[in-house]
């Protein structure tokens, strides 16, 4: 059971083990979330809609507003964040202190990928009959937790980000970062860096610490 305070903004989120379920999480129809994948729609629904993928309420729109991205130096690099946005001030808070791979309890990734398809429940109407296994589950499987940044942005800079994925073109990949100056970066974990995210952190002038 989770010890860390659920912010009044996430108040009205499901709860599971005593963590707040992030709307961006994938689930099945009877509600049982899975901590740690995402429903693809939903994670398109909320970065076109400005919406925070832990809460899932729109970001400021405000003037001076600001939105919360949790970054790995690739992501950094490649452009873009794969995940959707956050409230800085509340649901990134909460997500560095309560996500075991963000607040240094998960060090490495699970070594047997999880089965996905293996969880569907065989109800027609859940959206798990969708859920298939990634390459990308099984290349990480057993790997190092890599380090993550928190960085904040001015809500006037938001934009989704579409490039190239598996040969398509024009694919909704997440929020843009490329091109924009960060309000701040911050490093959240603190994971030995491979010598590429090095060269990454060097580059872009990372924090180091």
């Amino acid at each position: 059971m989770s010890s860390v305070p659920i912010p009044k903004r996430l108040s009205g989120c499901p709860v599971q083990g005593g963590l707040a379920v992030p709307a961006v999480a994938a689930h099945h129809r009877g509600g049982r979330a899975l901590f740690g994948i995402n429903h693809p729609g939903h994670v398109n629904t909320f970065v076109l809609g400005k919406q925070c993928g832990v809460c899932g309420q729109p970001l400021s729109r405000r003037p001076g507003g600001k939105y919360a991205l949790l970054l790995r130096p690739v992501d950094f690099t490649r452009g873009y964040s794969s995940e959707p946005a956050l409230h800085p001030a509340d649901c990134a808070s909460y997500a560095r202190r309560a996500c075991p791979l963000l607040n240094g309890d998960m060090t490495r990734y699970r070594a047997t990928p999880r089965d996905l398809e293996a969880e569907r429940c065989g109800d027609p109407a859940c959206d798990c009959r969708l859920w298939t296994n990634s390459a990308e589950s099984h290349a990480r499987a057993d790997a190092e937790a890599p380090t993550f940044y928190l960085a904040i942005y001015r809500q006037e800079d938001y934009r989704p980000y579409w490039g190239q994925r598996r040969g398509h073109h024009d694919v909704l990949c997440g929020v843009t970062v490329t091109g924009i100056t960060p309000l701040s970066v911050q490093r959240i974990t603190h994971a030995e860096l491979s010598p590429f995210d090095i060269a990454r952190v060097l580059l872009l002038n990372l924090p180091l610490k």
